[in-house]
């Protein structure tokens, strides 16, 4: 079978058929709902701006250093000797 006339990736559905599947579903939602109300939808849920791409960022830099921070208090544990437990009364 021939390539997808849309995406020209995958396999066509059939021999006489033009799309292949997902191609195919797309065009299908196309001629359902408006081109525009299909590209603004697509726009609003996959195009990023500036700012959102930074604050993506910024947040898995968090969690990258959130992640690491357990492992480096417990590596200057181990280091400082020098550390004494403070002297507490026992609770009767």
């Amino acid at each position: 079978m021939g390539k997808c006339y849309f995406c020209e990736e995958k396999d066509r559905t059939s021999y006489f058929s033009y799309y292949c599947k997902e191609c195919a579903m797309l065009r299908r939602w196309l001629l359902t709902y408006s081109p525009d109300k299909c590209c603004s939808i697509l726009k609003r849920t996959l195009t990023r701006d500036d700012k959102q791409i930074d604050f993506k960022i910024n947040q898995e830099v968090k969690k990258i250093v959130l992640s690491q921070l357990p492992t480096i208090r417990e590596e200057s544990e181990q280091t400082d000797d020098s550390y004494e437990k403070p002297k507490t009364r026992r609770s009767k």
